[in-house]
């Protein structure tokens, strides 16, 4: 669940919502410039929309915040939380599709070990964990990676010589992955602010994407990685008022009863 300050309200995007948004991103990805993926195209795409659907589980009573009596920021919520709820995520995405699985696997696993050292990440990873926190994630993070090398095996028809995301081929699709979820972050969390995105994977090794504010929910973003001059990719939210809630359940009835919005977020060159 996603929250932010909106207008003297509190926009909610769930997080499945966010991942759809995120599979527009990843639907239009492409030009001269930035090459689309030239392996697994739709199987990338289903892992842009579906790399969050777990959440989906915490999402039907989420833990309230006790110093704002509001839901939990999504970066915020403990491993006891999350990891079973990823888990649930990740073989839903591996019925999909093997790579999908994959990339949804990597997904959930690179949110404790620093995106596989491709760079720090100041939210769920960076939160500082218990003892037995530390073993839950350590087991996960395992489960993981024998999970990852399986659906390797079954995506490509032979076992990898090395881990899986090792490989230029894995990584390449799963840092691109990583891409459009911040691409859609940008405007779901931070409704269009300037920002930079690294890494991101190119022809070349590893560059950047910078983000520029256009107006609110619309980015300008160099370099420009879509066919089209201007690209939409709406996100549905809700929004409700900017307040304590009793308990999750008065909060969940107020989410109901405000139905939801479609917001217009806009990439243009």
């Amino acid at each position: 669940m996603i929250l932010s300050r909106y207008d003297g309200q509190l926009l909610v995007v769930r997080q499945p919502d966010h991942g759809r948004q995120t599979g527009l991103i990843a639907d239009a990805w492409g030009n001269d410039e930035v090459a689309p993926p030239t392996q697994h195209r739709e199987a990338g795409r289903l892992a842009a929309t579906h790399h969050d659907d777990g959440w989906a589980i915490w999402e039907r009573r989420p833990d309230l915040d006790p110093a704002t009596s509001q839901p939990i920021q999504f970066y915020d919520v403990k491993p006891r939380e999350h990891v079973p709820a990823y888990r649930a995520g990740i073989e839903r995405a591996a019925q999909l599709d093997p790579w999908t699985g994959l990339l949804v696997s990597m997904h959930g696993a690179g949110l404790y070990n620093d995106r596989y050292g491709s760079y720090r990440l100041e939210e769920i990873g960076g939160q500082s964990l218990t003892d037995v926190e530390r073993a839950l994630v350590n087991e996960f993070l395992a489960d993981m990676a024998a999970l990852q090398a399986d659906l390797y095996a079954d995506a490509v028809g032979h076992r990898a010589p090395n881990a899986p995301h090792q490989l230029p081929e894995v990584m390449s699709a799963y840092l691109l992955l990583q891409v459009w979820d911040r691409i859609s972050l940008q405007f779901a969390l931070r409704h269009g602010a300037d920002g930079i995105i690294a890494p991101l994977p190119t022809a070349r090794g590893r560059g950047e994407l910078s983000c520029t504010a256009r107006g609110r929910f619309t980015l300008a973003l160099a370099p420009y990685p879509f066919a089209r001059d201007t690209v939409e990719m709406p996100v549905v939210a809700s929004l409700v008022p900017d307040r304590g809630y009793a308990n999750p359940e008065d909060f969940i009835a107020t989410l109901a009863a405000a139905g939801q919005t479609v917001i217009e977020c806009v990439a243009v060159r």
